[in-house]
């Protein structure tokens, strides 16, 4: 089946699920990765347990992506466990306060993301040379990587340093949000950033540069 025609199927489901208010799929299911707080006007309560009357651990705005955790019905309503996109508040939201995220190609990404374990696995979608360095003071040098995709702008990317070490970078919808840092190397901070058609993201002292094509794969 052609991508589109399965993102069509995808966002035709969708729709007859805010219908019906079916319980909609986790995403080892084929649902959606990510929500997005629906609405424009008011923040949307998130609670303990999967409940009208269960406590409020916090509240989020229209607009903030989500993780999609898992979805069940109880009592006649649909309830979501989600949290916040990169880490932080986490519990139940009302399923009809949430909307699928969508790619820029505004297809729904759905399906798991299995990127690193293919990388793991050395099963890449893309190999080739990237900017890097990973010592203090030392210039930019061609680095060889291998990247593996998963939807919507998800993906895994190992790269060998000059040194001989290697270098897994994590993306999620296109931005960079981590990497495999460890106790033995110290858990350096890492900072990334967008410049231009580039990912820049520095790791204690080691620095990268990412084309934003390779992720998206354009």
């Amino acid at each position: 089946m052609h991508f589109a025609s399965h993102a069509f199927l995808l966002a035709a489901a969708w729709a007859g699920i805010a219908l019906a208010q079916d319980v909609p799929l986790g995403p080892e299911q084929g649902g959606p990765l990510n929500w997005t707080v629906s609405g424009s006007a008011d923040a949307v309560d998130v609670r303990r347990q999967a409940a009208a009357d269960a406590p409020v651990v916090g509240r989020l705005a229209p607009g903030t992506m989500l993780d999609n955790l898992g979805c069940l019905r109880r009592d006649g309503d649909v309830w979501c466990d989600v949290q916040r996109f990169g880490g932080g508040l986490r519990g139940f939201v009302a399923a009809r306060d949430l909307a699928p995220v969508r790619s820029s190609r505004g297809e729904v990404i759905a399906g798991p993301d299995d990127s690193a374990l293919r990388a793991g696995r050395s099963e890449f979608d893309a190999t080739g040379e990237i900017p890097c360095a990973d010592g203090a003071g030392q210039a930019l040098r061609a680095c060889r990587f291998g990247a593996a995709r998963g939807p919507g702008g998800y993906a895994t990317v190992v790269v060998d340093l000059p040194s001989g070490r290697r270098r897994a970078l994590f993306f999620r919808l296109g931005v960079a949000m981590g990497a495999d840092t460890s106790q033995a190397d110290g858990y350096p901070d890492v900072h990334a950033s967008r410049v231009g058609d580039h990912h820049v993201i520095a790791i204690g002292d080691e620095r990268y540069e990412v084309p934003a094509a390779l992720i998206d794969g354009d």
